[in-house]
């Protein structure tokens, strides 16, 4: 595979998208339910035709999240043995801003994923199978075959996360290979990217005491790329605040654009996003050939007074 290279020498798709200054804001992939499902690997591309998947049980689960909003992961704990062996953990998380859940079902046999729901995640009341789960899951992409900065960055970030007390776990592709290192962290659906092991690590004890750092933030997979764009430009303006402090009350449509309005207890926010084609970069760094993004640049923030 011939890497795309930055006119500084770096290579990667990550390197000339960090080299170019490509915004990340407003690029998280949208979805809002997840199915989680522990696989140490190796990871092929697609992730369902790795090796030591059954293929029978792995056709039927995606034969019934066909047309359903919910996205299918390979899980594995940073630097797991591939040989490893015990029971296993799959989760289905819900992501949304006011009924997010999460459930761990714990399994020996991948058959046994047959007799869940998994389209459950697509719902906001969560299934009465399964264990609940209160705390976050951050999930870290690592998949090689995908792209090789997912896993040239995200590896590092992934060691370095596994050594605080939030549950950690290496993932297949999550969108966005060139914005590596990519971390999501569910059932919030707050997705990050360009981490490394340093700004990882911030991000996360961060959001274990409920403040989101607005520096890397993507935005949420639960919403609009607009709507994201909008929170990821609010938030920089305020700057560190709490996960859950910054709400979205609705968008419009506009001649170019979308206006977006946002909630914060200092104030009733009104932000202007502008969908712009941006310049011609290779998606992955197995681009065939370089495709235009579109972004979703915020124009204008107008805040009124919290007492008004």
């Amino acid at each position: 595979m011939r890497l795309p290279t930055a006119p500084d020498g770096s290579r990667g798709c990550s390197a000339l998208a960090r080299y170019t200054g490509e915004q990340i804001a407003g690029t998280a992939g949208r979805t809002v339910g997840w199915l989680l499902i522990e696989h140490p690997g190796p990871w092929r591309h697609p992730a369902f035709t790795s090796p030591g998947l059954d293929g029978g049980v792995v056709s039927a689960l995606a034969a019934r999240i066909a047309g359903h909003d919910v996205r299918p992961q390979l899980i594995k704990r940073p630097g797991a043995a591939r040989d490893a062996d015990g029971p296993r953990r799959a989760y289905l998380a819900h992501v949304s801003r006011t009924s997010p859940w999460v459930r761990r079902v714990d399994f020996t046999d991948q058959a046994e994923l047959l007799d869940i729901d998994v389209t459950a995640a697509e719902r906001p009341v969560p299934p009465d199978f399964g264990t609940p789960v209160d705390h976050t899951l951050y999930l870290v992409c690592t998949h090689a075959k995908k792209d090789p900065c997912c896993a040239v960055l995200g590896r590092p970030v992934a060691a370095a996360l596994a050594d605080t007390d939030a549950e950690v776990w290496e993932t297949t592709h999550v969108g966005g290979d060139r914005f590596a290192a990519n971390l999501v962290a569910l059932p919030q659906g707050a997705y990050f990217g360009r981490l490394d092991p340093v700004s990882a690590v911030h991000t996360v004890t961060s959001l274990e005491k409920g403040l989101l750092v607005p520096d890397n933030f993507r935005g949420r997979c639960s919403d609009s790329s607009a709507v994201q764009a909008a929170e990821a430009a609010l938030r920089m303006r305020l700057g560190t605040v709490g996960t859950d402090e910054v709400t979205h009350l609705g968008e419009e449509e506009v001649p170019g654009g979308v206006r977006v309005t946002l909630g914060h207890d200092r104030g009733l926010y009104t932000v202007a996003v502008a969908r712009e084609e941006g310049a011609a970069c290779p998606a992955t760094c197995s681009a065939a050939e370089p495709s235009r993004p579109v972004h979703h640049r915020v124009t204008e923030i107008e805040g009124l007074p919290a007492h008004v």
